[in-house]
């Protein structure tokens, strides 16, 4: 509403300077305020088009070249600095993600929304860091603090890397169904009850829930590449390969718990 107001205020001051001094005058008094405008949400235009050269074009370097110049204006709100960090995560620039999510995490001018963002972005940094366990530690935090589908995706798959490791499934299938409940729709969460229900040897029930996920186009190899092994257990060797293939054309990132070669391999077996 008080935007609304704004633009109404100054249109009217732009009408009057036009009616006093001439449409000449106003209009250049315009571009002036344009222009201001422009130069001081330089960041914020900046962080925009780094976002679609990276994830629209996937131009890696050009998109760091425009967060980094957004970044050097010093006027990065925390918003733009989550963005930034999403980048930085992806691409393995964990150092440069860490110092800034602690800016937003430590600074005044974050909303309390932004700093569970970038505990949210900081939980997936650490894990990739290799420390699980204090990814789990902050995870849970931001969960029980926002309950989202973002944080069950996320949250899901920190418990999936835990269930590899001590193969712990009861205390983990609760929550996925949780999470599946709340949101069924969402890839991640689909994708990591899957794969608990792949890891637990129970091919069928994890097929049922692959081939729900599959109907849609999928950007990310982690589904296709489950489902390839699921069908692979159970003994359709051809669907397998047909989602293998499919797994190796999508995109990689740093994110992932999966490979290209490791996709590679489980096609190069099937033959």
């Amino acid at each position: 509403m008080k935007k609304i107001l704004y633009i109404v205020a100054a249109f009217a001051v732009l009408w009057y300077i036009g009616s006093a001094y001439g449409i000449l005058t106003a209009t250049g008094l315009f571009l002036v305020v344009l222009a201001v405008l422009a130069w001081n949400r330089r960041a914020g235009i900046l962080t925009n088009l780094a976002s679609q050269v990276y994830y629209v074009k996937g131009n890696v370097e050009k998109g760091e070249k425009l967060f980094q110049k957004a970044y050097k204006t010093g006027l990065m709100t925390p918003e733009c600095k989550i963005a930034y960090s999403s980048f930085c995560l992806r691409e393995n620039r964990f150092d440069k993600g860490k110092r800034l999510l602690n800016e937003v995490i430590n600074s005044k001018r974050s909303s309390t929304n932004e700093k569970i963002s970038a505990k949210h972005n900081l939980a997936i940094l650490v894990w990739k860091e290799g420390d699980l366990e204090e990814a789990l530690r902050i995870m849970e935090i931001v969960h029980k603090e926002l309950p989202a589908t973002n944080t069950y995706g996320s949250l899901g798959v920190l418990y999936l890397e835990k269930v590899k490791q001590d193969k712990n499934y009861d205390d983990v299938l609760p929550f996925m169904l949780e999470a599946y409940e709340y949101n069924d729709a969402d890839k991640t969460i689909a994708d990591n009850l899957g794969e608990l229900y792949l890891i637990m040897g129970e091919y069928e029930k994890s097929k049922e829930v692959y081939e729900k996920l599959l109907e849609k186009e999928l950007i990310t190899p982690m589904p296709y590449y489950n489902y390839g092994i699921v069908l692979k257990k159970l003994g359709d060797k051809e669907g397998a390969a047909k989602n293998f293939e499919k797994a190796l054309t999508c995109r990689f990132t740093t994110v992932l718990t999966v490979t290209r070669e490791m996709i590679q391999q489980e096609l190069d077996s099937l033959n």
